[in-house]
């Protein structure tokens, strides 16, 4: 019972980061926000800072563990929150959640496509149901019908920002013998080296964005509690219940999300929104309980939440 509250608890406390995409557009760049939630991170983490810096010298050795770690950090940490951010400029929260979801359908296609693994029938069904949930979802844009077809910039990003944690989640492993709070910590290092290009010529173009005190509570909510706490929660679940079970608990993310949005607004869901969610969340079930080794990284993505969200 206590991995599931951990896990349930993990998911809430993600579900606010699709909320916020929204909430802080109008007031901080999707950079500077992706940049201070886990500058926020890393100055948490330093405690772990001497050990994982002095493991990083037997990744240094091995070209393949530097070129994934690389990867893993650009897609995961530089990367992912900072096309959310962009998505939920001109997508709703739901939207953003539900797309999100959607993740092992892409990562079952990569497997399969890139690496050429062999995929089940039935999972190929869950990924077709999926997508058919992505795009019922995109193309009528909160409407009840495909004649109101009007394809959101905000969904696509979205949707770019999936397939990045699709190909995160295939690359990522965690070197043996590292502990999982140094691991984030050098994935943070290398992930906020690849955003600081980014950042810098922002300000340089056009100024820092100022920080209220809503944009500081929201970085500081999306530093501590998104990025660690949850993090925390999520990999203390896998030890008690298992990966494939704890993994289950993600689908519930639009549905926390939502509960906010209805809570802070009473918003109501529009009847192709609860189509898409029924879709999208009943391929991914079928993806996840029929994982085999082609689909081992659908699997994987209940055990490496350590960023999308």
């Amino acid at each position: 019972m206590r991995g599931w509250l951990y896990s349930l608890l993990a998911v809430a406390l993600w579900s606010a980061n699709f909320v916020i995409a929204n909430k802080a557009s109008a007031t901080i760049a999707p950079v500077e926000l992706a940049f201070y939630r886990w500058l926020v991170a890393f100055i948490c983490l330093l405690p772990f800072a001497r050990p994982a810096f002095v493991r990083i010298q037997d990744i240094l050795k091995d070209k393949g563990g530097v070129r994934r770690l690389v990867v893993t950090a650009i897609t995961g940490v530089s990367a992912l929150n900072t096309l959310i951010y962009l998505a939920g400029k001109s997508a709703p929260a739901v939207d953003l959640s539900l797309i999100s979801v959607a993740s092992p359908a892409f990562i079952v296609a990569i497997n399969c496509l890139v690496f050429r693994r062999r995929v089940r029938s039935a999972t190929w069904l869950g990924v077709g149901m999926a997508m058919m949930g992505c795009v019922w979802l995109i193309g009528t844009d909160g409407t009840s019908s495909l004649a109101g077809l009007k394809v959101s910039m905000g969904d696509l990003l979205m949707v770019t920002a999936s397939i990045t944690f699709a190909v995160y989640t295939v690359v990522q492993r965690v070197p043996k013998g590292m502990a999982d709070g140094e691991y984030l910590l050098l994935l943070i290092f290398t992930g906020l080296v690849g955003l600081l290009p980014f950042y810098l010529l922002r300000e340089a173009l056009y100024g820092f964005s100022p920080i209220t005190l809503d944009t500081g509570a929201y970085i500081l909510y999306l530093g501590v509690f998104a990025s660690l706490v949850a993090f925390y929660l999520w990999n203390k679940s896998v030890k008690l219940i298992g990966a494939s079970r704890t993994g289950v608990s993600y689908y519930a993310l639009p549905c926390f999300v939502y509960l906010i949005e209805y809570v802070a607004g009473g918003k109501v869901l529009s009847g192709a929104v609860v189509g898409s969610f029924a879709l999208i969340v009943a391929g991914a079930l079928v993806i996840h309980f029929t994982a085999t080794e082609a689909t081992e990284g659908a699997t994987a993505a209940s055990r490496t939440r350590t960023s999308e969200t």
